[in-house]
């Protein structure tokens, strides 16, 4: 009797050792293994571990979803793992795998907002994307909320911060625009704003001055000149007369800046009211944000286009208007 318990317990014990064996094998070999080739994978939000590891295993991320749950488990990461779009690369192992869904490093797209981009242009790119659509996007700029000074201020123009963005496929429209104007309080920060304080300037009219700078020129070395001119013109009480504020304000604008056009009468028409428009005109850049701020000190009241990307620059009218004869009217 007891030898023939003995021999149970031993092929008992055999049997684990032998059961042990092929599972050890099992988790080496799992652990061993590597994705074959480029994967990609949308895990959507809620879904659980069980649905992940069985689409790991079918496109052949992982070898045995199992052992995934498994050592999921053990390692206590169970529940870590985000959702997301992912692209797992080939030769991925196992523990980079775990890695990369828990720290949630998911597939990221790139959008580029240009400097002197306004509302209608930004939505439109967002739109060509398909981070939002146009219509969506023009009732969401209006939602001055975002702001943290949002006193008579009707819409987002200027502070949808120009620059480059990553995000992921999922992400709302009102955490992109959150995060477009998360940068602009980081890029006009405190101490730029008491320095426009101390010039006499709002925050909202330092950016409507720097949204004007940013749309009369291209290039950068000009603004603090130009900001110097338009300086001096509201110092002295003179219209701006500037033509991108008056294209801001026409309706349906077919490119033609007409008489017609200078002459009626907008919120955004430097021809025909003193001072700064209502608002900003586009979103401008840092460099003309800094012109306003840190503009050249100079004598300059005029300046027109040269037709090669710069300025002329004068101090009278009567050279201000030869300047425009050879430049623009080419006599």
């Amino acid at each position: 009797m007891l030898k023939t318990l003995r021999n149970i317990l031993i092929i008992v014990v055999l049997m684990a050792v032998v059961l042990f064996s092929l599972l050890g094998y099992k988790v080496y070999l799992a652990m061993q293994y590597v994705t074959p080739q480029t994967v990609e994978l949308k895990v959507n939000k809620g879904a659980n571990v069980k649905w992940i590891s069985q689409e790991l295993q079918n496109k052949k991320v992982i070898q045995d979803k199992y052992v995934f749950e498994y050592y999921l488990r053990y390692l206590g990461k169970e529940n870590s793992l985000k959702a997301g779009e992912y692209v797992f690369p080939s030769k991925l192992n196992l523990d980079t795998l775990i890695d990369m869904m828990v720290k949630g490093k998911i597939k990221r797209y790139k959008i580029t907002i240009p400097e002197g981009y306004n509302i209608s242009q930004t939505c439109a790119l967002f739109a060509k994307k398909s981070l939002m659509d146009i219509e969506a996007c023009l009732t969401l700029a209006k939602d001055v909320l975002f702001l943290d000074e949002n006193e008579n201020i009707k819409t987002l123009e200027g502070y949808l911060f120009p620059n480059t963005y990553y995000y992921d496929k999922d992400v709302l429209p009102k955490e992109f625009f959150q995060q477009m104007i998360i940068l602009f309080y980081e890029k006009v920060d405190e101490a730029k704003r008491k320095a426009a304080k101390e010039k006499g300037f709002t925050l909202h009219e330092l950016v409507t001055l720097a949204s004007i700078i940013e749309k009369e020129t291209g290039a950068k070395e000009e603004r603090p000149l130009i900001a110097g001119v338009f300086l001096n013109r509201l110092e002295k009480g003179m219209l701006l007369q500037s033509d991108p504020t008056v294209i801001y304000g026409v309706e349906a604008f077919d490119g033609n800046l007409r008489r017609r056009d200078l002459e009626k009468d907008t919120p955004y028409n430097t021809y025909t009211r003193k001072g700064l428009p209502i608002g900003p005109i586009c979103s401008p850049g840092l460099a003309s944000i800094k012109a306003v701020l840190k503009p050249i000190t100079t004598d300059y009241l005029y300046f027109v286009a040269k037709g090669d990307g710069s300025h002329y620059f004068s101090k009278t009218l009567k050279e201000h208007n030869q300047a425009v004869q050879k430049y623009q009217l080419k006599k």
